[in-house]
C-alpha cells in the first residue's frame, strides 16, 4: 500500500468488536492519522502544524494508551471534541490565568497564529524569523510569554497597548544608539567598530550577525548599501584593523561567503561561496601546467585525489592543461608533477620457456598487467616502466620462467591367445651346457631384447623367459611397442584402431529387402589409452591411466540390414611411484565363438546322407590384452633421481644373470657327476 508517496510495509485492520492492528514503518503521520480513523470511525482531522514521518505498531489491546503513546513520541497532541479529534504540534491551553503552551518544530508564525486563537486580545507581527523552534511553558502570566517568545524568536520585540501586542524587529539604526559597545537583551553578540585617524577601520566582532556588523560599518563609514541576501550568518570572533571602507568590508563578507560590487555609489552586498573559498585558499586564476612523460588525462586523477574537483581544460597536445587554482593549489599541482610525471622507458621481456599468453595468463602478483604490452605478432613482449620496475620484473620471471618437466612412458601392449585348444603353460627350463655355449642366455631372449622396452630390466628375466617362448610359439603378439612423450599435468593419447564403414539401410517390410538410405556410418575398434602424468616435488610420477579395448564382430548387415556388433572393455586406474617402476593393466578380456563347417563337394548336400560327409568344429577364443607401462621423468628431475634408479635396475639385472649362471652351473656338475 502506498499512501502519500510513503511505503506502509504492512497495514491492516481487523474490526471485530474493538480490535484493530496496524503496522506501520516510515510513512507519513497525516496518511497514519488517515488510516486509523477510516478503520476506528472516528473523525481525526490533523492540523496546518503536523507534518513529517513516524511509526505506529498496534496489534490489539488498548486503543487509547497505544494512540497517546504514539503523539507523545512523534511530539503532538490532540484535542477531542465529541466524535472529531484535532491532532496539533502546538498545545495552548489557560488555566487561573496562567497560560500553559507546548509546541515543538514550529515557525514562529505559526506559534503566534495558535498563541492568539486562544487570547482574547489582538497578536500582530511584523516580519518573524524562518526558523523554526521549540518552546515549552507552564505556568506563566500573559506578559511574561509574549516577552519570553520575543526573546526566543531572536532580534524581535513586542509593544504592548490597550488592543493586543505588536512584534516587530530591532531597529538598530535609531538615531541616539551606541554602536561602539552595543549589548541588550535583543541584540545577540558584541560589534565594535571604529574609524582611527588614519582612516583605517578596527573592527571587533564578537558573536553577531553580519548583518548588524554591516549596519553597523555602514553608519561608521556613512556609506548606503543595499543587502540583496539573507545575511543572517554569525561571525564568530573577528578582529581586524582594515586599510580602507571597501578593504574592511570585503573582509567581512569574505567570512560568511559574501561578495560585493559598486553602483552609483551604493554598495550593493549579495551571497557568494566562491569568496569563502579563496579565503582559505587564495584568490584563484586560470594557470597551464605541462607535463613531459605522462598524459593529462591520466594525470588529473592524481590532482583530484589530493585538491578535490578543480576546473580544468585538457589542450589538444595531450600532455598540458590549464587549471582554475591558486597560488597555494598551483604550488601542490607543481610538486605532484615533480613527484609523479617520471620518465618510463620500454624494456623487452625476454622469456624462454612460456609464450607471452601464457605468461599474461599466470601473471605473478607483483607485477603490474597494465604495464605489459604484446607486439602485433604475438611473439615478443614489452614492458613499460621505470628501470626498477623493470629489474623487479626480470627477478619474478626468474622464478616462474622454467622449463616443464617433460615425461616419457615406455609402451609395450601385448595380446596373448587363452583359447582352449591353443591353452598353453609355458615354463622357464634350463639344459645342460656344453663347453663355450655359456653365450646361449643371450640367444635365448633375442626377440625380447629387440623390443623397445626393456623387459629384462623392469620384471626380471624369468618374464623376459616366458615371453619369449611365448612369441616363439605364437601364443602372444606384440600389439604396440613404442615410447610416447608428453608434459607433466597434460594428456597423452595413443590409439591404435580399425574403422569399419557400412552403408546405414533399413529393410523394407513387404520385400524384406534391405533399403539403401545413403548415409556411410562408422564403427572403430582397437585399443585407446590416455594417460596423465603430473610429477611431484619430490620426483614421483602420479599417473591416471585409461585404457579401451573393442573388438568387431562378424558383419551381418548384409542379412540382417543392422551394423556389425562390437564389444568394448574399459579400464582405469591411478598409481603414484618413482620413475622406472613399470605400471601393469591387464583385465582387458576378449571373448569370440567361431564355427568352421567341412564337407566333402555335392554328395555333402544329399539330405540326411550328407551329414556322414560333414565335420563341425567349434572353437571359443579368447585374447586379454595386457598393456606394460613404465614412466621416466627427462629434464632436471631425471638428472636428479637418474642415478638412484639407474643403479637399482643395473643392480638388479646383474643378480638375475649371476644366479641365472649359478643355476646353469650347479645343474652341470650334478650332471658331471
Amino acid at each position: 500500500m502506498i499512501l502519500g508517496g510513503a511505503l506502509v510495509f504492512c497495514h491492516f485492520a481487523v474490526a471485530q468488536g474493538a480490535v484493530y492492528s496496524w503496522d506501520f514503518s516510515d510513512c507519513e503521520i497525516k496518511d497514519i492519522l488517515f488510516a486509523v480513523s477510516v478503520d476506528t470511525g472516528i473523525s481525526i482531522v490533523p492540523d496546518d502544524t503536523v507534518s513529517g514521518k513516524g511509526d505506529l505498531k498496534f496489534a490489539g489491546g488498548n486503543f487509547d494508551l497505544a494512540f497517546e503513546a504514539f503523539l507523545k513520541t512523534n511530539r503532538l497532541f490532540v484535542k477531542r471534541e465529541g466524535s472529531v479529534w484535532t491532532v496539533s504540534r502546538c498545545s495552548v491551553s489557560v488555566e487561573n490565568g496562567l497560560y500553559f503552551l507546548e509546541a515543538y518544530d514550529l515557525l514562529p508564525v505559526q506559534i503566534v497564529e495558535k498563541l492568539s486563537g486562544v487570547m482574547n486580545k489582538v497578536v500582530t507581527y511584523e516580519s518573524l524569523p524562518a526558523q523554526k523552534i521549540s518552546v515549552c511553558f507552564r505556568g506563566v502570566s500573559e506578559a511574561a510569554l509574549v516577552e519570553c517568545l520575543a526573546k526566543r524568536f531572536g532580534g524581535i520585540n513586542f509593544e504592548q497597548d490597550a488592543t493586543g501586542y505588536h512584534f516587530v524587529k530591532n531597529n538598530y539604526l535609531q538615531k541616539g544608539s551606541d554602536f561602539n559597545n552595543l549589548r541588550g537583551e535583543s541584540f545577540s553578540g558584541m560589534v565594535k567598530i571604529e574609524v582611527l585617524e588614519s582612516g583605517c577601520f578596527s573592527v571587533d566582532v564578537e558573536d553577531c550577525r553580519l548583518s548588524a556588523v554591516l549596519d553597523n560599518l555602514g553608519h561608521k563609514a556613512g556609506k548606503e548599501f543595499c543587502l540583496l541576501s539573507d545575511a543572517q550568518c554569525k561571525l564568530q570572533r573577528s578582529v581586524f584593523v582594515g586599510s580602507d571602507f571597501e578593504d574592511t568590508l570585503e573582509i567581512l563578507c569574505a567570512q560568511c561567503g559574501f561578495d560585493f560590487l559598486v553602483e552609483n555609489g551604493i554598495y550593493y552586498i549579495f551571497e557568494n561561496a566562491q569568496v569563502r573559498n579563496e579565503l582559505v585558499s587564495g584568490k584563484r586564476s586560470w594557470r597551464k601546467f605541462t607535463l613531459c612523460f605522462t598524459k593529462s588525462q591520466d594525470f588529473l586523477t592524481f590532482i583530484f585525489k589530493r585538491l578535490g574537483k578543480l576546473e580544468t581544460i585538457l589542450l589538444p597536445d595531450e600532455y598540458s592543461f590549464l587549471c582554475f587554482a591558486s597560488e597555494k593549489e598551483a604550488s601542490v599541482v607543481e610538486d605532484l608533477i615533480c613527484e609523479a610525471d617520471i620518465k618510463q622507458s620500454v624494456y623487452i621481456v625476454n622469456l624462454k620457456y612460456l609464450k607471452p599468453s601464457e605468461f599474461l595468463e599466470h601473471l605473478p602478483p607483483s607485477v603490474d598487467r597494465t604495464a605489459l604490452f604484446v607486439a602485433d605478432d604475438s611473439s615478443r613482449l614489452y614492458f613499460r616502466g621505470t628501470e626498477d620496475a623493470y629489474k623487479n620484473l626480470c627477478q619474478q620471471i626468474e622464478i616462474c620462467d622454467r622449463p616443464e618437466i617433460r615425461l616419457s612412458y615406455d609402451l609395450l601392449i601385448l595380446q596373448y591367445d587363452e583359447t582352449l585348444q591353443n591353452d598353453w603353460a609355458s615354463s622357464f627350463g634350463v639344459k645342460r651346457l656344453a663347453l663355450g655355449d655359456r653365450n646361449e642366455v643371450s640367444a635365448i631372449l633375442g626377440s625380447v631384447m629387440g623390443l623397445n622396452l626393456n623387459v629384462v630390466s623392469s620384471f626380471g628375466l624369468t618374464f623376459a623367459a616366458d615371453l619369449q617362448a611365448s612369441i616363439e610359439e605364437s601364443k602372444t603378439r606384440v600389439y604396440a611397442d613404442t615410447t610416447l612423450h608428453g608434459i607433466s599435468g597434460r594428456e597423452i593419447h595413443f590409439q591404435n584402431t580399425n574403422t569399419y564403414r557400412y552403408r546405414d539401410n533399413n529393410v523394407d517390410p513387404e520385400t524384406g529387402k534391405p533399403v539403401y538410405s545413403g548415409v556411410t556410418r562408422e564403427i572403430a575398434s582397437g585399443i585407446k589409452l590416455d594417460v596423465l602424468g603430473w610429477v611431484s616435488g619430490d620426483g614421483m610420477i602420479t599417473s591416471k591411466v585409461t585404457a579401451s579395448v573393442s573388438r568387431q564382430g562378424n558383419d551381418t548387415s548384409a542379412s540382417t540390414g543392422n551394423p556389425p556388433p562390437t564389444s568394448e572393455k574399459i579400464v582405469t586406474t591411478e598409481v603414484r611411484g618413482k620413475s622406472g617402476e613399470p605400471l601393469v593393466l591387464s583385465g582387458l578380456v576378449q571373448t569370440a565363438h567361431s564355427e568352421q563347417e567341412k564337407r566333402s563337394p555335392l554328395i555333402s548336400k544329399i539330405p540326411v546322407l550328407g551329414n556322414l560327409f560333414k565335420s563341425k568344429n567349434k572353437t571359443e577364443e579368447k585374447m586379454q590384452m595386457v598393456i606394460y607401462l613404465v614412466p621416466h621423468v627427462q629434464g632436471e628431475k631425471a638428472e636428479e633421481i637418474s642415478s638412484t634408479c639407474s643403479n637399482e635396475d643395473y643392480k638388479r639385472l646383474e643378480e638375475g644373470l649371476w644366479n641365472l649362471y649359478s643355476h646353469y652351473e650347479k645343474e652341470e656338475v650334478l650332471y658331471e657327476e
